[in-house]
């Protein structure tokens, strides 16, 4: 699945596959539900949004909804090939592929900015944009209300008037260089709290072990001990140490699985990721006065 969706996203090299002759469609149209059918074993949960005729005779546009965006695809009208590439205009030297990517982007950009304006106003959105930067262009909207909120390893003042929820891996460099920018933050206001989901990475052997372990101690002290004790590790390049703080268990497997099914819902597929009020959704390691400005513009 997720090779498919980066095939879909680098619209890699075209392999165009013609049907045999004979099997011409005649000029029939197929529809939205026909290619979701025959797509599912492949695309899975992935939405077919639109389906229209290509520039090339019996070969459709598919327009798939994906969590990182939509993109488009071709197949046949016999739906027998699917077809994941560029069609390119000889005569006017254009990539129609590309053009209607960057189009689908343009119009995902216009109702996120919508969305977001409705949800925040155009003044807070004009600040967040001066905050982030080219940042901006990337955020996404979640429903807090989809957040797996049992379980999760809280850092900061219980009654804090902010939720930041962060999307983290015991292993993971970034997420233990972000640790340091969390308590600074934490240091520099009292009004903010970070819940921890943790996701660990699978490229990650000793994540999953940790996070079970973590996630099965009942006490909360407990708990910050073994995820400080483990970047502490991770950010002093004690990779063998890690091993000490694994212990599996099945209840830490399921919330796990919980926590990845929100994950790839949200389109969220690295760390770290902060979630903030909101439901404003940023990946990738930010400062702790980057964060400070981002709770000021989200006031």
């Amino acid at each position: 699945m997720k090779k498919l969706i980066l095939a879909l996203m680098l619209l890699v090299s075209a392999s165009f596959v013609y049907a045999e002759e004979g099997e011409g469609c005649l000029g029939s149209d197929i529809t939205k539900e026909e290619v979701q059918k025959a797509l599912s074993p492949l695309i899975g949960n992935v939405k077919v949004e639109k389906v229209s005729p290509s520039p090339i005779e019996d070969l459709y546009e598919v327009i798939l909804d994906t969590p990182r965006g939509k993109f488009p695809v071709y197949v046949d009208c016999s739906l027998n090939y699917l077809i994941t590439g560029s069609i390119i205009d000889i005569k006017h030297k254009r990539d129609l592929t590309r053009e209607k990517a960057m189009a689908l982007a343009h119009q995902s950009m216009e109702e996120k900015l919508k969305k977001l304006e409705k949800k925040l106003g155009k003044e807070r959105v004009e600040k967040l944009k001066k905050v982030l930067g080219p940042r901006f262009n990337n955020i996404k909207l979640v429903d807090i209300k989809d957040i797996p909120k049992k379980h999760l390893v809280t850092y900061g003042n219980p009654k804090a008037k902010y939720t930041i929820y962060l999307v983290t891996d015991p292993q993971c460099p970034f997420c233990a260089k972000f640790d340091k920018e969390m308590k600074k933050l934490l240091k520099m206001r009292n009004d903010v709290k970070f819940e921890l989901i943790l996701f660990p990475l699978p490229f990650h052997k000793h994540a999953s072990p940790i996070s079970q372990n973590i996630l099965c101690e009942k006490s909360v002290a407990k708990q910050r001990e073994i995820l400080d004790k483990s970047f502490e590790y991770v950010r002093n390049k004690q990779y063998e140490k890690l091993s000490s703080l694994e212990k599996s268990c099945k209840e830490g497997q399921q919330i796990i699985q919980e926590h990845f099914a929100f994950a790839s819902k949200a389109g969220i597929n690295g760390t770290p990721t902060l979630i903030f009020p909101h439901g404003i959704v940023i990946s990738g390691l930010m400062s702790a006065e980057q964060i400070n400005k981002v709770l000021d513009a989200l006031k």
